[in-house]
């Protein structure tokens, strides 16, 4: 359905995210998040990263830390980012 193709990001006082959409987890280090969303890529940076809650049957995640940056991979540069290597 397409309410399981939609992603929501709410950032609360720039010290918790939650994100809902998420298929996966790609990565999780203290300075970048990683996470794969319905057909895109959304890397999370800051700082004391932290990844609180994740239900991969409702797809909701949450990230405390100080969060500073979020940029969507996959969207306008196709070429560095293949989605044939994600979903394998």
């Amino acid at each position: 359905s397409m309410e399981n193709e939609k992603s929501d990001l709410t950032l609360l006082n720039r010290r918790q995210l939650n994100i809902t959409g998420v298929k996966k987890i790609k990565s999780s280090e203290p300075e970048q998040i990683v996470l794969l969303l319905q057909n895109v890529g959304l890397v999370i940076g800051g700082v004391d990263l932290f990844v609180v809650s994740a239900s991969i049957e409702t797809g909701e995640v949450s990230i405390t830390g100080l969060i500073k940056s979020m940029r969507y991979t996959g969207i306008t540069d196709k070429r560095k980012f293949s989605f044939k290597n994600i979903f394998r």
